[in-house]
């Protein structure tokens, strides 16, 4: 039911955005090997090694953006699948091993960091963009059984915002230490780190949950997620919370008090899944 290859019927002929982000991300993780391999066998100027970085950068982004903007299928298919996230965790241990093998290659292993760490932002808008397609297409032309606006329950905010806090605040004091201490180890955490608390303090709000007979999309702001009914395993809902149950990963919740029609959505969900 929701294969992506049931999924790519629908999508669009063309790409572009989706084809330049990942042109971004393949020209970012390709530039540092030809650098070094310039430096190693061509020349070692600043300016020769600038102007290949920029080239490398510049062809690979293109020529990736180009191939892939008549392909959106490859964007669907790529987002029914958590295979998307590989491309984060490729690109975190690319800077990681640029910055392991700095001693040995000097300014291009940094260059490497740099890349992988772009890389990664790169990476999670490429997760985020593709299971958006995916969501599209798979829920484009099903029928509408319900439909909900609501933000995340009282509790659960305070909760993302405690989490949020926390990750933002070590990622600063470690970013602030690493300078002080002139550790590129916990600079480099810092900036990692930081995204992530970040992410949690600005995505507790509103959310609108369409549910169909494919499965419930739920769409955020810029982006959309898709799950199939085969992906939740119940609900419960009081008058606090709406929880749908997820069989892998965090479950989803609204706050009760902001759905329109809780009548029509708790009868939805109970023809297709079980009360908790």
């Amino acid at each position: 039911m929701h294969s992506a290859q049931a999924a790519a019927g629908a999508c669009r002929d063309e790409d572009p955005r989706f084809g330049a982000i990942c042109g971004g991300y393949l020209g970012l993780l390709a530039t540092p090997p030809v650098v070094l391999l310039v430096a190693w066998t061509v020349s070692r100027s600043p300016v020769v090694l600038a102007v290949t970085l920029v080239a490398a950068l510049v062809t690979v982004g293109l020529a990736t953006a180009w191939w892939l903007r008549s392909r959106p299928s490859l964007a669907v298919a790529l987002g029914a699948t958590r295979k998307r996230w590989a491309f984060i965790a490729l690109a975190v241990g690319y800077a990681v091993a640029g910055f392991a093998q700095t001693g040995a290659v000097g300014p291009v292993g940094l260059v490497a960091v740099a890349c992988g760490l772009f890389a990664s932002v790169f990476g999670i808008a490429i997760a985020v963009m593709s299971h958006t397609r995916y969501a599209v297409s798979a829920t484009t032309g099903r029928p509408e059984l319900a439909r909900w606006t609501a933000s995340w329950p009282e509790r659960e905010q305070r909760r993302r915002l405690r989490h949020g806090g926390a990750f933002a605040g070590v990622a600063t004091v470690g970013f602030a230490v690493g300078t002080i201490l002139e550790s590129s180890l916990l600079q480099y955490t810092g900036q990692v780190l930081f995204p992530s608390g970040f992410v949690l303090i600005t995505t507790g709000g509103t959310r609108t949950a369409v549910a169909t007979d494919a499965g419930l999309e739920v769409r955020h702001p810029g982006a959309r997620r898709f799950y199939a009914w085969d992906d939740l395993s119940g609900y419960d809902l009081d008058s606090e919370a709406l929880v749908l149950t997820r069989e892998w990963g965090a479950d989803l919740r609204f706050a009760t008090a902001e759905i329109d029609d809780v009548s029509l959505v708790e009868w939805t969900l109970a023809e297709r899944l079980d009360d908790a």
